[in-house]
């Protein structure tokens, strides 16, 4: 007769999923030490965020990704400086690797507090893949978004 708990795993575990498990337990160190390396990364995403005031300008330079794990750490600077009367914001996006949706929408909230108080965010420098899913999503007609430094600065002197 067989034990309940070894049927359930017979029924859960299929036998791909069986080898598999077998094959992990085989290669335990090295596996965990991946997996572990993989799940860190994803869940303490490394992130930074250096904010100087330039002249007329704050400069928001972020650094690694703009996501849900991060938004804690960048959002109630860049919220706080864009309900600054007359606010004169770049944000540098130079060494962002990826944006998601609540990124995002952490920018475009910026964006609406800036112009609500007679403000202005330029989004500069994003990597190509951000580019183009932002000329996608049709952003580049609702956020400024300039090359590079100097045009975002041009652009805010106009």
């Amino acid at each position: 007769m067989t034990d309940i708990a070894e049927r359930n795993t017979k029924i859960v575990l299929g036998r791909n999923a069986r080898d598999l498990l077998t094959n992990m337990s085989v290669q335990k160190n090295g596996a965990e030490q991946g997996i572990d390396h993989v799940v860190d990364y994803v869940v303490e995403a490394p992130f930074d965020l250096i904010v100087r005031e330039k002249g007329d300008f704050t400069v928001f330079a972020p650094k690694g990704r703009l996501n849900n794990a991060t938004r804690a750490l960048f959002k109630d600077r860049l919220y706080d400086a864009a309900e600054e009367p007359g606010c004169r914001i770049i944000f540098n996006l130079r060494f962002v690797d990826s944006i998601d949706s609540v990124g995002l929408g952490t920018l475009i909230s910026a964006h609406k507090k800036a112009v609500e108080k007679g403000g202005m965010i330029v989004y500069t420098e994003m990597n190509e893949r951000i580019f183009k899913t932002m000329k996608m999503l049709y952003m580049d007609r609702f956020l400024n978004m300039a090359s590079d430094m100097k045009e975002a600065v041009e652009m805010m002197s106009s």
